[in-house]
């Protein structure tokens, strides 16, 4: 018979060493001292098909409830690994409209809507002006026009 979470009733979830070890080790630390990096390592050693960070997906809209509702890892652990995770180049580049989202598990959940990718597409234009990027284009998203960065060949 599996464990059940006593938060929630649902299975507990496996909690691999290294995940167990940096809970330990940001759990002595105030809460604003937790580094980004060290936010997203615990969540992805823990679910790892869904923080794939060399080749990301659309994760799941409301996707820190499901986290919450694990009884894992604190909130605030949580909210910055998220937060890091989600404004990453490489995610959002992956943020096209009707693109595949996925779950904890890595399994399909739902899809990616126009307005989500658009705004994926300004948050990435705005990164790219932060960097002084020489080379904009315009791109027409249906009848919107947006400034975008070109990539080198």
């Amino acid at each position: 018979m599996t464990e059940k979470n006593p938060k929630t009733s649902l299975p507990a979830i496996h909690v691999p060493d290294e995940a167990k070890v940096l809970l330990e080790k940001l759990a002595s630390k105030p809460e604003d001292d937790v580094m980004n990096a060290e936010a997203l390592r615990v969540v992805r050693a823990i679910w790892p098909k869904a923080f794939h960070v060399s080749a990301p997906q659309p994760l799941k809209i409301g996707i820190h409830k499901d986290m919450e509702n694990a009884g894992v890892v604190p909130a605030h652990i949580i909210s910055k690994a998220l937060h890091f995770f989600t404004t990453l180049d490489r995610y959002l580049e992956t943020i096209k409209p009707k693109a595949t989202r996925i779950d904890l598990k890595g399994q399909p959940a739902g899809q990616v809507r126009l307005r989500e990718a658009v705004d994926a597409e300004i948050k990435l234009f705005s990164l790219d002006t932060t960097r002084q990027s020489p080379q904009r284009t315009r791109v027409v998203v249906k009848k919107m026009r947006l400034l975008a960065v070109n990539k080198a060949p």
